[in-house]
């Protein structure tokens, strides 16, 4: 595997200012259009947001970014689907994508807490400049750890919370991988390679160069999940229309600083150490051959909580499934919300 590619995850034109002060009366006619994109101070920093959608009327939500680090600003026309049936807001995370360029390597605060507050602040501004009280935050692994923490704090924000390649155990996702790769090295008949994986202890998880040997051996991604990284690096060359002047080189600058700041609480972390009572509907959405995060574990941690309303859902794809299977995904994610009573009261 290229060390450049996800960790657990992976044209914006005509930016403009976005600004968490501004009223809703001062936004367009709620039939039109959205397009806002720009900086905005979050969390002591400016960070990128960008919130778009056919009609401001449609049902709101937030993306949160897997990776860590993979900020989502050079590969927007990748929610075009979603943006036909929801307004999206995304945001490049602390240290990711273009909030990385403001930034950079002194980007402070690097930790899964401070995520989750941003994520909250950031929902906070998006509500504001709707004019509206709530919306759905959709985690998409990485994304997913940070979802969890931010609903469990301020739950009267959301209407539900939305997991896709879902994280149940940082710890046990990433020995998922160690394990792939040590059968695989035996395989290959690589001796020396499977006895240096085999010998890797929780804290060598958390050094690159020692990580990078697990990529190397893994399982490779699904066809379906190969051919969406190929889009992002079309992307992020030029071949297919790089949108938010962003060079490759930039982008996996960000990537792998968001990876050796933010993986220690990546192994730290399992969801079920915050107990298993959700404030807010819960529903995953997995790909059904996703080899990066367990459909089983995400599926078996559904069954268990406890929530206002809750479901699983396995459709076709891998990891990146809700890109790959937009309609599968929203398909889904609309029967959800319809089962639990959940309605745009603007639609």
């Amino acid at each position: 595997m290229d060390r450049r590619e996800y960790i657990f995850g992976s044209v914006a034109t005509g930016v403009v200012g976005f600004s968490g002060a501004s009223s809703a009366a001062s936004a367009p006619e709620i039939g039109a259009p959205i397009d806002w994109q720009g900086f905005v101070p979050v969390g002591g920093i400016d960070q990128w947001v960008a919130t778009r959608g056919l009609a401001r009327a449609r049902m709101a939500m937030l993306f949160l970014h897997g990776g860590p680090g993979e900020a989502q600003s050079p590969f927007l026309s990748v929610f075009t689907p979603w943006e036909e049936r929801y307004v999206v807001a995304q945001w490049d995370q602390r240290g990711s994508g273009r909030t990385f360029d403001k930034g950079g390597l002194s980007t402070p605060n690097m930790t899964l807490d401070q995520h989750a507050r941003d994520a909250i602040e950031v929902t906070e501004i998006v509500l504001r400049r709707l004019g509206i009280s709530k919306l759905i935050l959709v985690g998409h692994s990485w994304g997913s750890i940070v979802g969890l923490k931010a609903v469990r704090s301020r739950p009267e924000l959301f209407h539900a919370f939305v997991g896709t390649g879902q994280v149940v155990s940082g710890r046990e996702t990433v020995e998922g991988w160690r394990t792939s790769a040590i059968a695989r090295a035996r395989e290959a008949n690589d001796a020396r390679a499977a006895a240096e994986l085999s010998g890797l202890t929780t804290p060598d998880l958390m050094d690159l160069a020692k990580l990078g040997i697990v990529f190397r051996w893994q399982t490779p991604f699904v066809d379906a999940d190969r051919s969406y990284l190929g889009v992002q690096r079309g992307a992020l060359s030029g071949t297919s229309g790089a949108t938010a002047g962003m060079t490759s080189a930039d982008y996996y600058r960000a990537k792998l600083f968001c990876v050796g700041q933010l993986m220690p609480f990546v192994l730290g972390y399992d969801a079920r150490t915050d107990g298993l009572d959700l404030p807010v509907p819960f529903f995953v959405i997995q790909g059904r051959d996703d080899n990066r995060t367990v459909p089983d574990a995400a599926r078996v941690f559904v069954d268990q909580a406890r929530a206002p309303a809750k479901n699983y859902t396995a459709i076709e794809g891998g990891h990146f499934a809700c890109f790959t299977n937009p309609s599968g995904f929203l398909d889904a994610l609309d029967s959800d919300l319809r089962q639990a009573g959940i309605q745009s009261a603007r639609r």
